[in-house]
């Protein structure tokens, strides 16, 4: 019997709209240039040099130990290893806030994603959002921009328990609140190393969305992970998944 899905977040129902690497350069500009409006003396070259290099290093020992190391946390390394003196956690949240402002303005709902979503709400089925993200916050901004909050209960985020897509651990908080076994539920998202494995680990059927099919991090492992289904987009998915209630209610 299918109960919910399970839905990842960027690249599954919103997309990026921008070149990265620029929009990347002036989110680390509004970083520096919200400290320095807040009296925090920022020292140029050291200062983005040091956090860039500390945010890459970070991301990839999160994808290889799947624990999530935080935006804020880097920040906090970054000031300290500077030798700035330890700063109000507010004050670096405003910072954090003004730089993901900048990525956020790049994410754009896919056409159909809310009409899906309306669809498999109707059913009855549940919905959840599991993302991986180094902040909390900036992905319950952009649900709030986007008026995606009420299709999904609950929403985690791997900013928030400390662990990452593909351990299997960071399931458990929705199959917990949803008191159902992983083979009900369904999760679609993007990435097969993360999203499909995870996922499969578990028992639970799963979608790969192939919005990001060619990126290198599905390319490493495509064909040697093995989705239930993949589809183009998320309103294949929910048209898929209603068939596979369909299925089950007979």
């Amino acid at each position: 019997m299918l109960s919910g899905a399970i839905f990842d977040y960027g690249s599954t129902l919103i997309t990026f709209d921008g070149d990265y690497a620029e929009v990347r350069t002036r989110a680390h500009r509004a970083l520096i240039d919200a400290l320095r409006s807040e009296g925090v003396t920022v020292r140029e070259p050291s200062f983005p040099s040091r956090w860039v290099r500390k945010f890459d290093a970070y991301n990839k020992k999160r994808t290889s130990d799947h624990k999530e190391t935080t935006a804020y946390c880097v920040l906090e390394e970054t000031i300290r290893d500077e030798g700035i003196p330890p700063q109000n956690p507010a004050l670096l949240r405003r910072a954090l806030r003004a730089m993901f402002a900048i990525f956020e303005a790049h994410w754009k709902l896919f056409p159909d994603t809310r009409k899906a979503l309306e669809r498999i709400r109707s059913s009855g089925l549940r919905m959840a959002m599991l993302s991986n993200a180094s902040d909390e916050e900036n992905v319950r901004r952009m649900l709030a921009d986007h008026g995606l909050q009420p299709y999904f209960d609950p929403v985690v985020i791997s900013a928030a328990i400390g662990i990452r897509k593909p351990d299997a651990r960071a399931f458990q908080p929705i199959l917990a609140a949803w008191d159902v076994p992983a083979p009900d539920v369904v999760m679609v998202g993007d990435q097969l190393g993360a999203d499909i494995l995870g996922a499969k680990t578990l028992g639970m059927r799963t979608i790969w969305l192939t919005t990001e099919a060619e990126s290198p991090t599905n390319r490493a492992v495509r064909g040697k992970i093995s989705p239930d289904a993949q589809v183009g987009t998320v309103g294949e998915a929910a048209a898929l998944i209603l068939h596979w209630k369909g299925y089950a209610a007979e």
